[in-house]
């Protein structure tokens, strides 16, 4: 019998986007993100049970997505395991540290986790 992933989407609201995804340990399977601002943005995934404080905690992988662009990172076939929880957020910079916003409905997010 497969496993049936659950998928969280997200539309950018003009913020950072901070999100949690699953509150206890959890398997990032997918990620697929979107761009269609003129210039790089940045998915930053956090190993964290609730929402991240954007540029106070550190994520533990950081996705860039180019400018008017579509990404979807490969993931080995058994995911990539966060034994807290799956939190992100969307900034305009890649610094750990950065807060800048993006614009409403610049990024499209879908993540897929167990």
């Amino acid at each position: 019998m497969a496993i049936q992933a659950n998928t969280t989407f997200l539309n950018s609201a003009a913020t950072t986007n901070a999100t949690s995804v699953k509150a206890s340990s959890g398997v990032l399977v997918s990620v697929q993100v979107s761009n269609i601002n003129a210039a790089a943005r940045f998915l930053k995934l956090y190993n964290k049970a609730s929402a991240p404080t954007v540029g106070t905690d550190v994520p533990v992988l950081t996705i860039p997505i180019p400018a008017g662009s579509v990404v979807s990172p490969a993931i080995n076939a058994n995911g990539v395991t966060f034994a807290t929880g799956i939190a992100f957020a969307i900034t305009a910079a890649a610094a750990d540290s950065d807060t800048t916003v993006v614009a409403a409905n610049e990024i499209k997010v879908a993540i897929s986790y167990l």
